[in-house]
């Protein structure tokens, strides 16, 4: 981490140095935070493209990859793994990153405002000596700068005829200091994600793009030379005209992470293995800020070696693309020996395979006394995504059982039962006011599982889990996403998807696991309800309705299973099923025999439009963004450069 103090304002007047001998061409773009007015995107004109290389463009940054040949079994092909596809997870990993590092900002600033406040009352109660001390209250000016005011301490009034004391004295703050992060990109490939971070992350003080590939390396160091973005030499910075290398010393507006970036770049590349450099970053002061993990496949490999790498408070970025394990039904042994934890054969699997990351990363995490909180778990496409803090708190880790549960399922209507591992009681001090917190053994099985068969339809069980059974997302921090998207449109080429993605996150209700009215409709061999319909009638009996961002027609809701058929039930009332198609012994006509026990009122809820979003014009759903749409393929080492000619 890098603290900078804040400079006076550099002289706006005339050219850069830069500018002046000629070097650069800049064109600047405004790019506001709200933290941070002054920020600017940087649009350098990239040079041109060397023979046998060919160009990639977004956002701000322009890369180069080896041309694939014009004809050759590896047709398709490139020495380096690039998938345009996925600009959408840059985009948003860029959104994320930007927000947690200004709430982290604000954090440290808080910290520090007390330890200013904290160190003036103990030398102020040190020079009293122990008389006449004052109160100390925080309180913000007009224009927003933290002022101290003192208030003094109680005592006898002052003789009549004599002045009466100054009621406060207000000391204002000194300026914050600027708290900058670093960043590890793990597995950088092209260096396009890293090279994207140095330049539209205003906050970053250097990131270093690390992969095990010597011609990945390379490519990394020509893409970086090519955004101009190498070490210019520490002789590069003002001021330093005549000097030596070795005399150059942070002094007024140059800060030590102005020479290290002069001296070594704000994107630093490094070859060798991600697990071993992590690990070699362990102790605390050479720990990452931020740590991204963008494999091809699955991040299981990397993530004890990235626990140990990550500061406290810091920011994980994980991606698995492994969805077939994750998500499907034909590997439970792969899922359980990958994430320790049985995927689930049922139309809530994309769910279930965040839960199961997330179970990866919570149980890796508590190994060294640590704990996860989920910013944001998103299933995007033919992958997932997510974004978690990781602190250090012994009390947090206990919490972890209760938060891990498995799951019993029907095969036939896939009604979920929690099995959780743990529970947690508090008890409040009458004396002190203070909350206990105690750990138990569950007690089981879960309700609704009174057998080896299910209770609605008489289907088998299956099992699935252990899984992450606490919400996916922290609210406040995906509403701080939605304000920077919407300030920022112009620097996102993705922003539609990204703020119609995160609208849907946002308005999730935190009941696990989602079900489709579709889905529900045809256990009873009935006609679909529309989606209002279905919302209507758990909002009208209490219950909580969404939908799911995974699944488009999805509904998330805490309402049992057996309402859920009962509003199918009630909807047949109206729209009744043709008998002669139901099989004598089916699960439908189980189903259908059976009673209602819930009362079920289909009346339109006025409040149906906006919990479903159907009053919101946002794009929802993705639809395929191009011809072949999907993974792509792995790279291929030493893939031949185009020949002259194009032969």
């Amino acid at each position: 981490m890098q603290v900078e103090q804040p400079a006076p304002p550099a002289d706006a007047t005339g050219p850069s140095p830069q500018a002046a001998q000629g070097e650069l061409s800049l064109t600047l773009l405004p790019c506001t935070a709200p933290s941070l007015a002054d920020h600017v995107c940087v649009r350098t004109a990239p040079p041109a493209v060397p023979e046998g290389f060919v160009p990639y463009s977004e956002s701000t940054t322009s890369i180069l990859f080896a041309a694939p040949p014009s004809s050759s079994d590896q047709s398709g092909s490139a020495p380096v793994f690039l998938n345009p596809v996925q600009q959408y997870n840059r985009d948003l990993s860029v959104v994320a990153i930007r927000t947690w590092s200004e709430a982290r900002q604000r954090e440290k600033r808080a910290f520090w405002e007390e330890g200013i406040r904290r160190k003036r009352e103990r030398k102020r109660a040190g020079g009293a000596g122990g008389e006449g001390k004052g109160k100390g209250k925080k309180r913000k000016a007009e224009d927003g700068t933290a002022v101290e005011t003192m208030e003094p301490a109680e005592g006898p009034a002052a003789p009549t005829g004599e002045p009466a004391a100054e009621p406060q004295v207000e000391h204002a703050l000194p300026p914050p200091p600027t708290y900058k992060f670093t960043l590890l990109e793990a597995l950088s490939a092209t260096g396009l994600r890293a090279i994207r971070y140095a330049k539209e992350l205003p906050l970053l003080r250097y990131v270093v793009a690390n992969d095990l590939s010597a011609s990945a390396v390379k490519d990394i160091e020509r893409n970086v030379a090519f955004n101009r973005l190498e070490p210019k030499g520490v002789l590069s910075l003002p001021g330093t005209e005549g000097m030596k290398e070795e005399d150059v010393k942070p002094l007024g507006a140059r800060s030590k992470a102005d020479i290290d970036e002069a001296k070594f770049g704000k994107v630093r590349v490094n070859e060798g293995d991600a697990c071993v450099y992590m690990y070699q970053h362990r102790n605390e002061d050479k720990r990452f800020d931020c740590i991204d993990l963008d494999p091809y496949g699955s991040a299981v490999p990397f993530l004890d070696s990235a626990m140990n790498a990550i500061a406290d408070g810091g920011l994980m970025c994980v991606t698995c693309t492994d969805m077939g394990v994750l998500a499907g039904h034909n590997y439970p042994e792969k899922a359980f020996t990958h994430y320790g934890g049985v995927c689930v054969n049922a139309e809530y699997s994309h769910e279930v395979a965040l839960r199961l990351v997330l179970n990866a990363l919570a149980t890796t995490a508590a190994r060294y006394g640590r704990y996860i909180e989920p910013q944001l778990s998103l299933s995007i496409d033919f992958y997932v995504r997510l974004f978690i803090r990781v602190r250090t708190a012994p009390k947090e880790v206990k919490a972890l059982a209760s938060k891990t549960s498995l799951v019993y399922y029907c095969h036939t209507c896939q009604s979920p039962h929690w099995q959780a591992f743990g529970r947690v009681s508090e008890k409040t001090s009458a004396k002190t006011g203070a909350v206990n917190y105690s750990y138990h053994v569950p007690a089981g099985p879960p309700k609704g599982v009174d057998g080896e068969r299910c209770g609605e339809c008489g289907g088998k069980f299956h099992i699935g889990g252990p899984m992450w059974s606490a919400p996916l997302h922290n609210q406040a921090f995906i509403q701080e996403m939605l304000e920077h998207v919407d300030e920022n449109k112009k620097d996102f080429a993705t922003h539609e998807r990204i703020k119609g993605m995160l609208t849907v996150a946002l308005n999730e209700c935190e009941a696990p696991l989602y079900f489709s009215p579709a889905k529900m409709a045809s256990l009873f061999n009935a006609v679909c309800p529309p989606i209002s319909t279905y919302g209507s009638a758990l909002l009208n009996a209490g219950y909580t309705a969404s939908r799911s961002h995974a699944v488009a027609g999805s509904i998330k809701t805490n309402a049992p299973r057996s309402f859920v058929h009962d509003v199918i039930r009630e909807w047949i009332k109206e729209h009744p099923v043709k008998m002669s198609n139901v099989k004598d012994g089916s699960p439908a006509k189980v189903l259908l025999a059976k009673e209602m026990r819930h009362e079920v009122s289909l009346k339109q809820h006025p409040d149906a439009g906006r919990r479903l979003l159907d009053d919101v014009k946002v794009v929802r759903y993705q639809m395929n963004p191009q011809a072949n749409w999907g993974p792509a393929r792995a790279a291929v080492r030493g893939a031949p450069l185009a020949k002259k000619g194009g032969q």
